[in-house]
């Protein structure tokens, strides 16, 4: 993508990681912050973490950007954003449904001052409908769609991803999107608008669940037993062991019968009641859980994964970050940076790479404001004009 500028006008995670994929690709990705601190990830950090003077979410989610910190709440900020829109390809932002018409930098807007622009735009809800303004946040959005009814146990909590996953994965389809529309530009000579939603994004990673509950009589229900996935045939799910704590994914019951010299596993598998019958499904379930739960307790996690491993069953040690990150396969996934504040961190390595090309330099996350002057001077403005243009509070530059 070298050569392609993408105006990012995203704020927490969805939309920062997704242009930061785009910048990691080659794209020449300007974050476009507002006055009064910008981003507010770099405000919010994560467990109380902080580095380089920005929460490390922040740090983490905007290395290969140039920052400009310009106010689209005046006439002359907007003016200096359409200029640049001329000469953009892609623009990503993460607005409220109508607050980028009124700012006047909806798709409608920008694509008349230039046919050729991609515009990604992520909404919590989608653009209508009565949660449309409500705030698109990972925990809300996994609440609001059922997923944390499918685990745990009928009276314990719901079970939440701890991880902001419908952010990664809207962050993901808009990526996607703005890719296959640079592509069909390529054909057509125009651009065109992607619209995602986090909900659209949740509901896809929930495809084979909702689409399961529709099509059956009497959907799966929690038990007694806390569980992973009701979606998942036993014995998928953790266990508590002599020390630590192992997975089991697929499996199947005779052989992991024989495996653990469990019988009743065998036993258990041949009288799985029938699919409309939810209470005795269940208590099948419930029962499958706490017979290998009472087997699994008397060993390691480690030793189990030795046994189990070898015989095919899908199954592993749950590893805290600590265990993980020290394993020889987390190693090719983590890279050091410099940030220009002085010092080096370790985070997370691109997760796509082309081997054929060589791979792009990684800087880390821009300073608030380092790149305004930087970036108006390649716009043709002048040290005079940039100068005024920080009296007037358009835009903060670092070196002001």
């Amino acid at each position: 993508m070298t050569g392609l500028r993408v105006l990012d006008l995203t704020i927490a995670m969805a939309g920062p990681l997704c242009t930061q994929r785009l910048a990691e690709m080659g794209a020449d990705v300007i974050k476009i912050e507002a006055p009064g601190g910008g981003d507010f990830a770099r405000h919010a950090p994560m467990a109380g973490v902080t580095r380089f003077g920005d929460a490390t979410c922040f740090v983490t989610l905007n290395r290969n950007k140039r920052s400009l910190v310009l106010d689209l709440k005046s006439e002359d900020g907007r003016d200096i954003l359409n200029r640049m829109v001329l000469g953009a390809d892609v623009l990503v932002q993460n607005y409220r449904p109508h607050v980028a018409k009124k700012l006047g930098i909806d798709y409608a807007t920008l694509s008349a001052l230039n046919p050729r622009l991609v515009y990604g735009s992520i909404t919590g809800y989608g653009d209508e409908g009565p949660m449309k303004d409500r705030p698109g946040q990972d925990l809300l959005l996994q609440c609001f769609t059922g997923l944390t009814f499918n685990g745990g146990t009928l009276d314990g909590l719901p079970a939440a991803s701890p991880l902001y996953m419908v952010d990664v994965t809207a962050s993901h389809m808009v990526c996607e999107g703005v890719l296959a529309g640079l592509v069909a530009r390529g054909v057509s000579g125009r651009g065109q608008e992607v619209k995602v939603s986090m909900m659209g994004a949740i509901m896809e990673m929930q495809c084979q669940e909702v689409t399961s509950f529709l099509a059956a009589d009497a959907p799966p229900a929690r038990g007694t037993q806390p569980q992973v996935s009701i979606y998942q045939e036993p014995p998928y799910g953790l266990y508590k062991c002599a020390e630590g704590y192992f997975a089991i994914a697929q499996a199947d019951l005779d052989v992991l019968a024989r495996a653990l010299d469990l019988p009743a596993l065998s036993t258990l598998k041949a009288s799985r009641p029938s699919q409309g019958d939810v209470a005795a499904l269940t208590t099948w379930r419930d029962e499958i859980v706490a017979t290998v739960a009472a087997k699994l307790i008397h060993a390691t996690a480690t030793e189990w994964d030795s046994l189990l491993a070898p015989l095919g069953i899908w199954c592993m040690v749950a590893n805290d970050y600590a265990a993980f990150l020290a394993h020889p396969q987390a190693r090719e996934m983590l890279i050091e940076l410099e940030h220009p504040k002085g010092g080096t961190y370790t985070t997370v390595a691109p997760g796509i790479r082309f081997p054929a090309v060589s791979p792009k330099k990684m800087t880390s996350a821009p300073a608030y404001g380092a790149h305004s002057r930087q970036i108006l001077r390649m716009e043709g403005f002048t040290d005079a004009q940039i100068d005024q243009l920080v009296l007037r509070g358009t835009i903060v530059a670092l070196d002001a």
